[in-house]
């Protein structure tokens, strides 16, 4: 199925967003000249210098790093930007929780807390659940998505959300075993 495009003037680019700032005067002339200096208007000059600033901006500043260099926003935006607002959300509460919104916090709280959208095991006839990237089944929340946010809004009750049975848990996939070190020496 081919995607139609709207049709009309202006430039061939993909879609973009138009952001409202304020300068005062000195820096906006300041940001004139720098972007004469490179040919560039000053909406495209702005533009390459936010994107120069994501690529080097750290996520979790205030968060130890036990090994290596802490993230930053550009190499985390493959997991961070998904075209559907669901994945967003789930992608910002794993990996910087401390930047959600109070509204985010909330639908957040509704996927954290069901084990339907986890991967888990059963025991002892409860489910158990750890959460992480790799361990959230990202199709479940879209496909309640709709739901979620009719509950977090209070516009539907929690009995609208899936619950976990025997028949809708997916176990996690089993580790790997080391049969090297089975093999008595």
């Amino acid at each position: 199925m081919a995607i139609k495009l709207p049709k009309g003037s202006g430039s061939k680019l993909g879609r973009t967003e138009t952001v409202s700032i304020r300068l005062d005067p000195r820096l906006n002339y300041l940001c004139e000249l720098a972007a004469r200096s490179q040919r560039r208007t000053k909406s495209s000059f702005i533009e390459s210098m936010l994107a120069e600033q994501i690529q080097t901006l750290v996520i979790n500043k205030w968060r130890d790093v036990p090994y290596g260099e802490p993230d930053t926003f550009g190499s985390m935006a493959d997991v961070l930007w998904h075209v559907r607002e669901s994945q967003r959300l789930v992608s910002l509460a794993l990996v910087a929780p401390e930047l959600m919104t109070f509204e985010e916090q909330h639908v957040w709280s509704l996927i954290e807390e069901n084990g339907y959208f986890w991967l888990g095991r059963w025991e002892k006839e409860k489910w158990k659940y750890s959460i992480g990237l790799n361990k959230i089944i990202r199709e479940r929340v879209d496909e309640y998505w709709d739901d979620i946010l009719a509950v977090a809004a209070g516009e539907k009750n929690n009995e609208a959300l899936p619950v976990i049975s025997q028949k809708s848990a997916k176990p996690e996939p089993e580790e790997p075993r080391d049969i090297d070190s089975e093999i008595p020496f």
